[in-house]
């Protein structure tokens, strides 16, 4: 809306011809008083536009803050919860299972399974069913002081051959009062054994050194000798 037309307050500004001033004054000074109000009122309106687009920030800022505080929470009597960040959405991020930590790590080394097993122990499987094995215990290589081990122990999980064929086995405990373990990582806890010679179940899935990885061996078997695996337990203590 535009300012007014000072020639509007005409009726209503005081005339200063009522004072006693000199001849032609009052016009002067009539004059004077209509263009200051005039500039007042543009003032304040030019005032009240500028401040239009800042309060209008504000106002935005304010809906802003209120939605992310939304989202923070929770709705009722909930206590507030973060929101879940890119990391901790992804399956990378999720912390296994009990128990199933050594079934997804690679291992690199014997001595890094060494140094993981509660149990590692050459023998055979003797039978197989409903998942479970029963394992013929014929040496014990290693075993932590919580690991109870007898002539035979339970297997679940990855299947350790067939019957009758020799292994060595790197087992974590799985249940203690019923003497049941697990493969670490399956295959790469397994490995069979002809005569002397050791050799890891999987190429896939294989240490690639005894005590140091050797990058050279990665995607075959490792071959080692019985020898050397009892050395590598006994240096565990």
């Amino acid at each position: 809306m535009s300012a007014p037309d000072p020639s509007e307050w005409a009726g209503i500004a005081p005339h200063p011809g009522d004072h006693n001033l000199p001849a032609g004054r009052h016009e002067v000074h009539r004059s004077r008083l209509l263009a200051a109000i005039a500039q007042e009122t543009r003032t304040r309106r030019a005032g009240r536009a500028t401040l239009r687009p800042v309060l209008a920030v504000a106002v935005l800022v304010l809906v802003v803050a209120g939605v992310g505080a939304g989202l923070a929470t929770t709705s009722g009597d909930e206590p507030s919860a973060a929101l879940p960040t890119p990391a901790a959405s992804s399956p990378a991020a999720r912390s296994a299972p009990p128990g199933a930590v050594g079934k997804i790590r690679g291992y690199g080394t014997v001595r890094q399974l060494t140094d993981t097993a509660d149990l590692v122990v050459r023998g055979e499987v003797v039978s197989t069913a409903d998942g479970r094995s029963v394992y013929r215990v014929a040496e014990v290589l290693y075993r932590t002081p919580d690991a109870p081990v007898s002539t035979q122990i339970t297997l679940v999980g990855e299947s350790a051959g067939m019957s009758g064929q020799p292994t060595v086995l790197y087992l974590a405990l799985s249940d203690p009062a019923a003497r049941v373990y697990t493969p670490l990582s399956g295959d790469f806890g397994i490995f069979d054994v002809v005569g002397d010679r050791v050799t890891g179940r999987s190429p896939s899935m294989s240490v690639t050194g005894l005590r140091t990885e050797d990058a050279t061996s990665a995607g075959r078997a490792f071959v080692t000798t019985l020898a050397e695996l009892r050395q590598v337990a006994r240096e565990r203590g």
